[in-house]
This record gives structure tokens, C-alpha cells and sequence, in this order.
């Protein structure tokens, strides 16, 4: 790898690790405690929804948010080869929160703001991410084939950083274009439903194409 190759991959790899951190201590702050919960502003602003909704969106923001604040240390090499039981470890416990919090935004889907498209957005994402975490555990556990299972952990975990994009898109979408959940006239879910992930997934694509397919060339094994 180019001098200039790895500088970029560090600098990347630390950005994401800090977005990670800071939105993953966000969801923990403002919706860690079920107490404190409902005095935040996206769920005051929410109408007609029933009771066991608030406790799902308590269950949903808790392990989403330790799932986005753990699973980039799975993919420092460095953790994987020298430290192979603490990848284990850090894994048993992204799976279980990515389980939890994939389920869970299924529910929250359905209640989602966007109207339909939005709805349809945020509950495609929650499969694809359920799915992605199903074929990259079936990978490593049943097939034993851990560059499948980094291809498809790579996958999984852009769509769990759909919650970066969301915490960017939303208040830009405020700013720049004075659109927002709650003016009435136009709901910025029925487009950021679908941008928060989208993007992530195809980033995440060209990633896996791109690093595999030099590594090949170069006669050395793929990274994932």
C-alpha cells in the first residue's frame, strides 16, 4: 500500500471511529434513561403512538447505539490477528445488539415519520440489516469462511452507521433547505429514510470490490 494510501485509510478509519463514538454516546445520553426519555424533543414531537412504543424506542437507541460505538474496532487488523479472543468478545456483543436493535426498527418503522416512503425506508433498512448480520454469522459459523464473513460484516455495520447519516442529514436538511419533520409541508424522513443508508451501502461495496480485488493482484489474501 502507497504512503499516501495508508494516510487516508488511518485519517478514515479515526473519522469514523470518532462519528461512531460521538453518535453512539448521543443515542446512550438522550435515550438512555426510559426516565428521561420522553422529554427529549423527536419524541415530544410524536402523536398518537401507543404506550409500548416508547419502551421499544428506549430498547432500539441502547443497542443501536453501543452496537455503532463497538463494531468499528472489528475491523482493525491488528485485533483481529493478535487479539483474536477480544474480537470474539467485542463480536458476540455487536451480534446481540444488532439483533435486538435490528428487530426493534422494524417496529419503529412502522411508526416512522416520512409517511409511507419513509415507513418503507426505514423498515427496508432494518432488513437488509438483520439479513446482512444473518449471512455474515452464517458465514464464520456454518461455512467457516471468514473473508465472507468480513465482506459481509463490512455491509452490515455501513448500515448501522445509517445512524451517522441520519444525525448529519437531519439538521442540514434544517438549515439548508428549512426542512424538517414538523413543518407540515414537507417531511425530510421521506428522503433521508432512504439517504442515511443507501449511500453508506454502496461505499461499503465499492470498499469490499476495491480492497479485495488489489489485495488478488497482488497475490496476497483478501483483507476481508
Amino acid at each position: 500500500m502507497k504512503k499516501h494510501d495508508h494516510k487516508s485509510l488511518v485519517w478514515s478509519r479515526t473519522l469514523l471511529a470518532i462519528f461512531a463514538l460521538a453518535v453512539g454516546a448521543y443515542a446512550l445520553l438522550l435515550y438512555g434513561s426510559p426516565a428521561n426519555l420522553r422529554d427529549q424533543q423527536f419524541v415530544l414531537a410524536k402523536e398518537g403512538v401507543p404506550g409500548l412504543w416508547y419502551s421499544v424506542l428506549w430498547v432500539h437507541a441502547v443497542t443501536g447505539g453501543l452496537a455503532l460505538a463497538l463494531g468499528w474496532v472489528q475491523f482493525i487488523k491488528r485485533v483481529r490477528l493478535k487479539s483474536p479472543s477480544v474480537h470474539r468478545a467485542i463480536g458476540m456483543i455487536y451480534v446481540v445488539m444488532n439483533g435486538v436493535s435490528g428487530v426493534t426498527g422494524l417496529y419503529m418503522a412502522y411508526y416512522a415519520d416520512g409517511g409511507l416512503i419513509g415507513r418503507l425506508g426505514f423498515g427496508a433498512l432494518s432488513v437488509l440489516w438483520l439479513y446482512s448480520l444473518y449471512r455474515g454469522m452464517h458465514s464464520i459459523f456454518v461455512l467457516k469462511n471468514s473473508s465472507a464473513h468480513g465482506r459481509w460484516m463490512i455491509r452490515n455495520y455501513a448500515l448501522t452507521c445509517a445512524a451517522i447519516a441520519l444525525r448529519i442529514y437531519t439538521p442540514l436538511a434544517a438549515i439548508l433547505f428549512g426542512l424538517d419533520d414538523t413543518n407540515g409541508s414537507f417531511d425530510s424522513f421521506t428522503v433521508i429514510a432512504w439517504l442515511c443508508w443507501i449511500p453508506n451501502l454502496l461505499l461499503a461495496e465499492w470498499l469490499i470490490r476495491n480492497t479485495g480485488g488489489r489485495r488478488r493482484r497482488r497475490g496476497r489474501r483478501p483483507l476481508f
